[in-house]
């Protein structure tokens, strides 16, 4: 039905971000730390890309994705094997 139900969202202490051409670790306050990274909304948004994936291989995936700027980026998908 694509109705996000519950969350369970956990504390991170630290994030990683691209800046200056490198890889740099972040500090999170507990307040940063604790909010949900993705609205309900792009949850549902993924959904639909990970349902519009299975269909075009007509099995289950193992999808990877990167969300930056306010888009969904797919990096890589997989059958799932187990």
């Amino acid at each position: 039905s694509l109705v996000v139900k519950s969350a369970d969202i956990q504390t991170q202490d630290k994030k990683f971000v691209f800046q200056n051409r490198e890889n740099q670790e972040v500090i999170l306050s507990v307040e940063e730390g604790s909010k949900q990274t993705l609205t309900g909304e792009q949850i549902i948004t993924l959904a639909k890309l990970g349902m519009e994936i299975e269909n075009h291989y007509e099995a289950p995936q193992d999808i990877e994705w990167a969300f930056e700027t306010g888009k969904f980026y797919i990096v890589q998908s997989r059958p799932i094997t187990t």
